[in-house]
């Protein structure tokens, strides 16, 4: 972006999953990005950049989203949304409430919100599955009829017709999502079918049906390719557009199970087809001694379903429109080789990138809990400390900030809070050493003494834990509690003790 260019505000909902984290990063040298998370940006491995402000929210917590945005819009001012954030499973594929309160109900709730703000572009991720697989001989496109019937295509199919409307009112695109990979692998059944090809079970040859059940992937890499063309091409795109985000040839299971043991054994292996009735039969008695024993496997039966099935798109469009295509080097049939030397050589790794996006969606997070928290909390929590600090019995102890007047005192006290809040964001509590540097030499400068500094900021610590030990929501997370915000601000004191050991008094 040239010096002159005023820079630009990009919000990415869905910021600390597979795709958003991508592209936050991509995005931050050249835009203002705010980023809309379930997790903190450390737990994502996202550097700290003056570009990325991170917000822990939840976008189904209506009321709290509504305020992110709010806050976020008047504060920078939202030119672009893309809304990444998304619910599916590999499981049983029943509708269930997170899928219409993620999919639909945030997605409503969002294009609501942007009508608020003066917004370039809206650009929705939807998915090449809200389509059916084609009869054979026909390719699915842009404007191809969306007709799959299981939960997560429904919602996504409801989603595109939403945005399509909010098109009247600002320009907004759909981008239809093939099966998303990277050099780590991090797509769920590419990563089941290694763990079973590349090992010594006794199943590792076995191929379903003819091996030719076949699929389109797109790199990650290319994936956010296009979505910088169009912040790129915005001015020149149409107020609404479907895309492809796709390769148009679609890769078989006999094909990657050739690739796959070729790189990792030095020589391929020959896969063993069995019919589609026994590979019905097996993936059923599995998955019926899985629920005995309470470790059910990826395969479900409705899988088989598309056993020998093929997904041919034709993406010219896109192509021409965008002047977009998947690069040759980012074919699967390329990157399997990269994809297996990460897998042999970083085996740790491997599995832990793929394992975490296995369980993305289970449970609460925990650092999202206490920013609430906090956030709930940081009025009250506040005036709790002023009053501390200005007890008449604490005049001697607190001198310096006693003379202050109360506003000025209180925005003080809101700077350490807010940092101590945005370390919870951020999952990185190297924030409160950074601020207690800063902290230190101000007060050194303004002759506060030692144990004036580091005694206001115990009284700090102490009434905040208190309080968020006392908040019944964070019964279960107290150890947070402590690595946060007691063991932050303690790392802050002693940051500040030896700031003032290294100035001779």
């Amino acid at each position: 972006m040239g010096e002159n260019q005023q820079i630009l505000t990009v919000l990415i909902t869905g910021a600390s999953g597979f795709i958003g984290r991508h592209l936050v990063r991509h995005l931050c040298p050249d835009y203002r990005v705010i980023a809309f998370a379930r997790r903190t940006q450390k737990e994502v491995g996202i550097k700290a950049h003056p570009n990325i402000n991170w917000v822990l929210v939840d976008i189904t917590d209506e009321e709290k989203f509504s305020k992110a945005f709010t806050k976020a819009n008047q504060e920078t001012g939202i030119d672009f949304i893309f809304h990444l954030a998304a619910y599916y499973d590999f499981g049983d594929q029943i509708d269930s409430e997170i899928y219409q309160k993620t999919n639909v109900q945030a997605t409503r709730q969002l294009l609501e919100l942007a009508h608020t703000g003066n917004i370039k572009r809206f650009i929705f991720t939807s998915s090449l599955v809200a389509s059916n697989f084609p009869v054979k001989g026909d390719l699915v496109y842009e404007q191809s009829e969306l007709d799959a019937t299981f939960p997560y295509a429904i919602t996504k199919q409801i989603g595109e017709k939403l945005v399509k409307e909010a098109s009247v009112s600002y320009p907004c695109t759909v981008i239809r999502l093939a099966a998303v990979y990277s050099d780590w692998c991090e797509y769920e059944p590419l990563y089941n079918f290694f763990k079973i090809w590349l090992s010594n079970r006794w199943d590792a040859r076995i191929v379903p049906g003819k091996g030719s059940m076949a699929i389109p992937y797109v790199n990650v890499c290319c994936v956010i390719k296009m979505f910088e063309k169009i912040l790129e091409k915005t001015a020149e795109l149409d107020n609404f557009n479907i895309f492809l985000a796709s390769s148009d040839k679609p890769t078989s299971l006999k094909e990657l199970f050739t690739l796959a043991t070729r790189h990792y054994y030095g020589e391929e292996k020959v896969p063993i087809s069995i019919p589609i009735i026994i590979a019905r039969i097996g993936v059923l008695a599995r998955d019926l001694r899985g629920r005995v024993i309470g470790n059910r496997p990826f395969e479900k039966l409705w899988m088989t379903d598309y056993i020998d099935k093929q997904f041919p798109t034709d993406c010219s469009y896109t192509r021409n429109t965008l002047d977009w295509h998947p690069k040759a080097r980012h074919h699967i049939s390329r990157r399997l080789l990269h994809l297996i030397e990460n897998m042999k050589s970083r085996p740790d790794e491997w599995h832990r990138k793929n394992i975490d996006r296995l369980r993305r969606f289970k449970g609460n997070r925990p650092a999202l809990t206490l920013a609430e928290e906090m956030v709930r909390l940081h009025e009250v929590l506040v005036e709790k400390i002023y009053t501390e600090l200005m007890h008449p019995e604490n005049q001697r102890r607190f001198c310096f900030y006693q003379k202050m007047e109360p506003e000025q005192l209180k925005w003080h006290i809101n700077v350490v809070y807010n940092n101590l809040l945005t370390s919870v964001r951020h999952g990185d509590r190297s924030i409160m050493i950074t601020f207690a540097q800063g902290l230190s030499h101000r007060r050194m400068e303004e002759n506060v003494s030692l144990e004036e500094l580091c005694g206001a900021l115990t009284v700090t610590r102490d009434i905040i834990t208190q309080g968020l030990y006392n908040d019944p929501k964070l019964a279960n997370i107290k150890l947070l509690v402590h690595d946060y915000i007691t063991l932050a601000i303690q790392l802050a004191i002693d940051e500040i003790k030896d700031a003032y050991e290294d100035v001779p008094r």
